[in-house]
């Protein structure tokens, strides 16, 4: 499987393309073929592939350079500099985001297109995740994901109704230009990139300057392999929520 150019004439390979992909990678071998693999079977065809490498120890640069990817190396390793990185050097108007081991439907970026021109004002875009099949741990979070996923779900759409939207690193887009204008996924105030929820984050500075849009049907498919334990999957993001909403902190 190779990601073909848009066209073979010169003139349209110097022309930047309608949406950059940015694909933050690490370690990500077993992974990655498979996100590579559905982002070539695209409807829309007017689009670029980075994947930031971010020191990674195995054959994940190699895997995705033979797949006919922009591959951009970030030494210092965190999610908020790969994606930093990457979103720098995307040459689309829309810049979109998915994870190494995520997987996207065929018209995942023909519906992202779509939404961006039908409301000129929209500044992101983002939709819902579910969970692979018996892509957890183990057998019991293989048999709970389903519900797992239904409730990320409906959580999303309503703190995106209460006015707090909730990117998820794997299923977003966002106009290039407000991207910069929000310092992308550094604070405003110091520069400093951000050490959790830097998609979320994002999202919330994005609401302050423009419209966003939730797509319910813009559903992509997660691994569930980070589905561990209680304390890491709901207890660590309700405190980190708290302190994001309420008390107002950057993360």
């Amino acid at each position: 499987m190779t990601l073909q150019p848009r066209s073979t004439d010169a003139q349209d390979l110097d022309r930047p393309p309608m949406i950059s992909v940015v694909i933050p990678a690490l370690n990500e071998e077993q992974e990655i073929e498979h996100c590579l693999e559905s982002l070539s079977r695209q409807t829309h065809t007017d689009f670029e592939v980075i994947v930031v490498d971010n020191d990674s120890t195995d054959a994940t640069a190699s895997l995705a350079r033979s797949c006919g990817v922009q591959v951009l190396e970030e030494t210092q390793q965190g999610i908020s500099c790969a994606r930093q990185a990457g979103f720098e050097a995307a040459r689309g108007s829309i810049i979109a985001s998915t994870d190494a081991d995520t997987v996207v439907p065929p018209n995942w970026l023909a519906l992202i297109e779509e939404a961006f021109r039908e409301r000129p004002q929209t500044v992101g875009v983002f939709g819902p995740f579910r969970y692979q099949p018996h892509s957890a741990p183990n057998a019991f979070t293989n048999r709970i994901s389903p519900y797992c996923s239904t409730c990320l779900v409906a959580a999303q759409w309503v703190t995106w109704k209460l006015g707090y939207p909730h990117f998820p690193g794997s299923n977003f887009a966002v106009e290039r230009g407000a991207f910069f204008e929000v310092c992308g996924f550094r604070s405003p105030s110091n520069g400093n990139f951000y050490s959790y929820w830097e998609d979320v984050q994002l999202g919330l500075k994005l609401n302050r300057i423009g419209e966003i849009r939730y797509l319910p049907d813009l559903i992509v498919l997660a691994s569930g392999r980070k589905l561990r334990s209680v304390r890491r999957n709901i207890l660590y993001p309700a405190k980190q929520a708290v302190a994001l909403h309420l008390l107002r902190k950057e993360l």
